[in-house]
């Protein structure tokens, strides 16, 4: 069997150390006994002093501990479910850190109940009367009073809970099942991915590929994105991912070019199908002449290892203009729409 790490995670928790004994109504416990070696028991109790709590139910007793005991006294250390408690303890965490990083979405909750939606950012083709290309899909969570949680949120929850990989699992799955229905016919779907979550591109994208032979949509037409979210450390192992989806008959593309990680030299060995121009170079690129050079020497980059230009974060009129002129024919921005719950059509 492989070994991920990703899948093979502990539960994760707090380990709660205080002067007082532990008593089963501390810990939130109803049965008479307290759970001691039971592994789908949401406490662990190692000794009358020490406790490990699964981190939903830790998270759960904040106001009872705050109303009923005296928990700033306490001692807190994250970590996942340990065996024993270790003879070297992570940094103690103090009970107002605590209370400041509760979380604000449990990943888990909201990936299981599906509340995972897809929003719609057109990108046009600036040489055909801004004719469609395709759509960006964009994540977004939905609280269970419907309101929206953020992408930003939903990253930062999701490392806070060691739960990136799941949540990048499911968005794209959700992604690919989002363009599946649309009945625009011919047009790309650009579906972003963390590689760092992906250690063996056959298992940890065995559900993405299973979803894509479920749909009807061809795999020429999915383009998966590297998002900006992540410092690839690893090209040589992110070329493989990126190989793996191209012998699937999909497309990848190279996000945020021109800026910090993807240079120049990465664009090259990387070869994708699809380049997109950072937006920081994009902003105001026809009045900054090191923006309009930084544009240029992508795009050549890109030409070279034959890939399509593409620039992001277009908002101006005067933008588009100078980089259509460069030869930047596909851009996206919110000169041509703003990300939506449907698809808009430039």
């Amino acid at each position: 069997m492989t070994y991920c790490p990703s899948c093979s995670q502990g539960r994760d928790g707090f380990l709660v150390v205080s002067p007082d004994p532990f008593v089963r109504e501390t810990l939130g416990l109803s049965s008479t006994d307290i759970p001691v070696s039971l592994r789908d028991e949401p406490v662990r109790l190692y000794d009358s002093h020490t406790a490990w709590l699964e981190e939903r139910h830790f998270y759960g007793l904040l106001e009872y501990w705050e109303r009923y005991f005296k928990p700033r006294t306490w001692s807190f250390h994250k970590m996942s479910e340990p065996e024993g408690v270790p003879a070297v303890l992570p940094d103690a965490l103090g009970w107002n850190w605590i209370l400041t990083h509760a979380p604000k979405v449990w990943i888990d909750e909201l990936i299981g109940e599906n509340r995972i939606r897809m929003h719609f950012q057109p990108i046009v083709d600036v040489k055909s009367s801004r004719s469609l290309v395709g759509y960006e899909l964009l994540a977004r969570g939905v609280d269970p009073s419907g309101g929206l949680i953020s992408p930003a949120i939903l990253i930062d929850e999701a490392k806070n809970q060691n739960r990136l990989f799941h949540l990048d699992r499911a968005c794209r799955i959700q992604a690919i099942r989002t363009a599946d229905r649309q009945s625009v016919p011919d047009v790309l779907f650009f579906i972003n991915f963390i590689p760092s979550v992906i250690y063996v591109a056959e298992h940890c994208l065995e559900t993405t590929f299973k979803a894509l032979k479920e749909c009807r949509i061809s795999p020429y037409r999915i383009v998966f994105e590297v998002t900006e979210s992540e410092f690839v450390r690893d090209l040589d192992h992110l070329k493989s991912i990126l190989r793996y989806y191209r012998t699937h008959g999909l497309r990848y593309a190279l996000d945020d070019v021109g800026e910090g990680h993807n240079t120049l030299e990465t664009l090259r060995y990387l070869e994708p199908d699809i380049v997109k121009l950072d937006r920081k170079w994009v902003s105001h690129v026809d009045r900054d002449p090191k923006k309009r050079e930084v544009a240029l020497a992508t795009l050549e980059t890109a030409r070279s290892v034959g890939a399509t230009a593409l620039a992001e974060g277009v908002e101006r009129n005067e933008e588009a203009e100078v980089l259509k002129d460069m030869g930047y024919f596909w851009q996206q921005g919110y000169l041509y729409g703003k990300p939506a719950e449907t698809p808009l059509i430039p």
